[in-house]
């Protein structure tokens, strides 16, 4: 497999992840924890859904990782990300 297409498979693998994470974190907020709570059971959820390993893979991996967290979750739900 070329490097090019590995690096795709991740990005695509990454998306996925943030958005499930990204719909868990406002689920959280919404229910009226801070964000920093908010952040670790989404990605305590993530975990339990794929598998520890594979999310911790998938952050060591990808590059530009909190700006791709960022804008998912301020697409999600902005009026949390701007407060």
């Amino acid at each position: 497999m070329s490097l090019n297409v590995e690096f795709l498979m991740i990005e695509l693998t990454l998306i996925t992840l943030l958005n499930y994470v990204g719909d868990n974190f406002c689920d959280y907020r919404n229910l009226g924890h801070d964000n920093y709570k908010s952040l670790l059971l989404a990605y305590s959820d993530a975990s339990e859904k794929y598998g520890p390993l594979q999310v911790k893979g998938i952050i060591e991996k990808s590059d530009n990782f909190k700006v791709a967290a960022v804008a998912t979750a301020a697409i999600k739900c902005p009026q949390h990300i701007m407060e």
